[in-house]
């Protein structure tokens, strides 16, 4: 972190020998600080409740008004944006004053993210920015958003990974929507400085994009925690139900069939009650990953938990053959589960296996409380006749 911190500071400490301010770039300064203020005070209700669902680097939306700020501001004014608008993202996130290594390292990252895009930036001939752009200056664009977002996200990760050496990748590195998002922030940053070249009032606009796009994420954020099981990343019981009940009322109306699996694993209770829970939640996360390798192929095919170590697959326009066909799939991707690959497991040399039951709409019922019934004495059928098992109802 004090590295970063360090190559920040001589950035800002260069920059004011090499670069003159003007009044005019002190209104632009002001004008970008307040926007970002205004900006963060409007979506900070919804930011906070955002934070709460982040396991991965937050995206905060501030790379609007940063991004912005390197492209029309002499590089000690950018670096004075970022401290305000981080200065107060610290505040308003921890009012008590703590965590001032995070907010020191934080603003330094950003500080030499736009330190290195507007140095790229003069290089490429790209400053000042002009309102009518050639196609060589649309390209220069692109690459500019491209440098700020590997810069910054290589700095970020690189330096938590010497921290916290027991993340991820994708802890490291954030999701592929976070990605995305910060890459549309990105985007609107580069929108924010070409307005302001433009004219600074026009800045403004960019005020209802920019809440809209925070709310976009936090619903989506809500939408995933209600819809997904956490320890196995399927579908919950009430989703999966929902999803389901809704792929039957389409087959109803074009006449077409429904797969349904059930899925239970045999002798599960001995993982627990030998490796203890945390073990059976690891091993869950491995069975639902090769479940959802081996149903791939159709967007409309759902994977859900229902329940202890009970999944279920929603297959349509499935035919009796393929139902078979890919519930005999899950069942060998199960039994070929490497045990040995999840840690919690360590020292268990028993192998994994289920019993799968699955009806098909609408021999087996009409509803699809009747289909699961039929999946269900299906799945008994395949459990009596010795498990690890494929038995599919087909009237």
């Amino acid at each position: 972190m004090v590295a970063v911190e360090v190559v920040a500071a001589a950035f800002v400490v260069g920059s004011v020998f090499l670069f003159r301010v003007t009044s005019s770039d002190l209104v632009l300064c002001a004008v970008l600080a307040a926007c970002g203020l205004l900006a963060g005070e409007v979506s900070r209700q919804v930011e906070r409740r955002r934070r709460y669902f982040a396991d991965t680097p937050h995206v905060n939306f501030s790379s609007v008004w940063t991004l912005g700020a390197a492209l029309v501001l002499p590089p000690v004014l950018a670096a004075a944006v970022a401290v305000v608008l981080y200065a107060h993202l610290w505040w308003r996130s921890d009012p008590s004053g703590g965590y001032v290594s995070r907010f020191a390292f934080n603003v330094s990252n950003v500080i030499v993210s736009c330190s290195v895009t507007a140095w790229v930036a003069r290089e490429l001939g790209a400053l000042p920015l002009d309102t009518i752009l050639t196609l060589r200056e649309v390209v220069a664009i692109g690459l500019l958003i491209a440098v700020y977002f590997m810069v910054n996200s290589a700095v970020a990760a690189a330096t938590i990974a010497l921290v916290r050496t027991d993340r991820s990748a994708r802890q490291l590195l954030g999701s592929f929507n976070e990605n995305i998002l910060e890459v549309a922030t990105l985007c609107m940053g580069m929108l924010a400085a070409l307005l302001l070249a433009w004219h600074p009032a026009l800045v403004t606009l960019l005020f209802v994009p920019v809440y809209a796009l925070h709310r976009t994420v936090l619903l989506r954020q809500f939408e995933h925690a209600a819809t997904i099981d956490a320890k196995t990343g399927l579908l919950n019981a009430t989703a999966w139900t929902t999803l389901a009940q809704a792929a039957l009322d389409r087959a109803q109306r074009h006449q077409q069939p429904v797969g349904i699996l059930m899925i239970d694993l045999d002798h599960f209770r001995r993982v627990n009650n030998s490796c203890g829970h945390q073990a059976g939640d690891a091993a869950l996360a491995a069975v639902a990953l090769a479940i959802r390798t081996a149903v791939r192929g159709g967007g409309d095919r759902l994977c859900g938990r229902f329940g202890g170590e009970e999944f279920v697959v929603t297959l349509p326009g499935a035919s009796t053959a393929e139902v078979e066909r890919i519930a005999d799939a899950i069942r060998t991707a199960i039994n070929t589960v490497n045990v040995g690959d999840i840690d919690a497991l360590d020292g268990w040399t028993g192998t994994l296996s289920a019993s799968i039951g699955g009806a098909i709409y609408p021999t087996a019922g009409q509803t699809l409380d009747e289909v699961l019934l039929a999946a269900d004495l299906a799945l008994f059928a395949a459990k009596d006749a010795g498990r690890n098992r494929v038995c599919v109802k087909t009237s």
